[in-house]
């Protein structure tokens, strides 16, 4: 991070943030520099762990290390791989409603574009033990139906694993990973070469996050969200997902109901236009369909607003006028109806009372802090790493 090539590079990429739509909006603005250090971050963390012949299972898009709109209910891992070699991945499954791994190659690191998917083992596809152990294998080779098998195709570059959680509570995998059968290992790669690829995967992934939410975001009407759809090839396989934005004054309060579905995992976050998830440690700016409550009826009402509503599902854009919508659905057993999708409407906060289903669970001050307390007690205990 401190090298003067990196150091370089982020001056650079600063000056061209410095021209996007969040680089011209105030509240994104004041964000930049520390937008800038994540983005910078997450590159040097991959630089780091790019070596396929010497794999190590590595947390990213985490908090210091934010981009790609990360999900806050998702503990995002990353293992270097290649088709010229083996590996096997051990590990214990952990509590999580949804977990998957998925090949893909580094689209946004190397190509400045989003991934390639190649493969997926999902949830339903990991065989595990009677003590919750599990091996994976992966290689160039086809599976031919054995369980737990990777196929690695040529392009493949990186293993994506993630566990979902609609609990904070639930715990993710442990894994480990190591490189088996030959060839062996050419020279580790020096320090001056892993700067000079982290300077050039700040370079490629920078303008992307700033195209992407151009592409996905911003092409729908303001403080309106369309029906869900299935995820496209650069995101995670079998989900619904539905995006959007918003713009609100200090009295406006959006307004939105939606229905879980046979989903396991409904989840619900905004973000800022730097295209990362908001503050969500030490604000409620995500919810899931745990820690949200629910309408008599089964239904989900939230309320975007600058200001807390005494709504219990009160999603806080921490300071933000305008920013980014995102809703997804895991674990489905049958595709989404489209009477599921979220209604939205926007709303003068003083209207907000009859604008509200009837029902809409409320919180006090006191709830509150404790949900606060909360997920900074669950945020924290995520971080400490587990082994198998």
């Amino acid at each position: 991070m401190q090298t003067p090539i990196m150091r370089a590079q982020a001056e650079r990429t600063r000056a061209y943030l410095a021209g996007t739509r969040a680089g011209k909006l105030p509240d994104d603005r004041s964000d930049l520099d520390a937008y800038l250090e994540e983005l910078a971050y997450g590159g040097a963390l991959m630089s780091v762990n790019s070596d396929p012949a010497r794999p190590r299972v590595q947390w990213n898009l985490k908090p210091g290390a934010r981009q790609g709109l990360d999900n806050p209910d998702t503990v995002y891992r990353f293992i270097p791989v290649s088709p010229d070699y083996r590996y096997e991945i051990t590990g214990r499954r952990g509590t999580s409603d949804d977990i998957s791994f998925q090949t893909t190659d580094a689209g946004p690191w190397l190509h400045g574009r989003l991934y390639k998917t190649m493969g997926v083992l999902a949830t339903t596809d990991l065989r595990v033990t009677a003590d919750g152990t599990f091996t994976l294998t992966l290689g160039s080779d086809a599976g031919d139906g054995r369980p737990n098998h990777i196929q690695l195709p040529p392009q493949a570059r990186h293993i994506m694993v993630r566990d979902t959680m609609s609990d904070w509570s639930q715990t993710p995998m442990s894994l480990r990973v190591r490189r088996v059968g030959e060839p062996s290992a050419p020279p580790a790669p020096t320090e001056g070469e892993l700067a000079a690829q982290a300077a050039s995967m700040l370079e490629r992934s920078a303008p992307l996050w700033v195209q992407v939410p151009e592409q996905y975001n911003h092409v729908v009407p303001v403080n309106t969200l369309p029906p869900a759809q299935p995820t496209g090839s650069g995101g995670l396989q079998g989900q619904y997902l539905t995006t959007g934005t918003f713009d609100l004054t200090d009295n406006q309060a959006l307004v939105i109901t939606a229905r879980q579905g046979t989903a396991k995992y409904l989840g619900f976050q905004l973000g800022s236009d730097w295209y990362i998830s908001d503050d969500y440690w030490a604000h409620t700016s995500s919810l899931t369909n745990v820690q949200a409550a629910p309408n008599p009826d089964g239904s989900y009402t939230y309320v975007i607003a600058l200001r807390d509503p005494g709504v219990a599902n009160w999603l806080d854009p921490v300071g933000h006028h305008q920013g980014l919508t995102l809703m997804r659905w895991q674990g489905l057993s049958a595709p989404l109806p489209t009477t599921n999708s979220p209604q939205v409407e926007l709303v003068n906060l003083a209207d907000l009372p009859s604008a509200l289903p009837p029902g809409t669970p409320m919180a006090s001050p006191r709830d509150r802090r404790l949900q606060i307390v909360q997920r900074q007690y669950q945020t924290d205990a995520r971080a400490k790493p587990t082994r198998p």
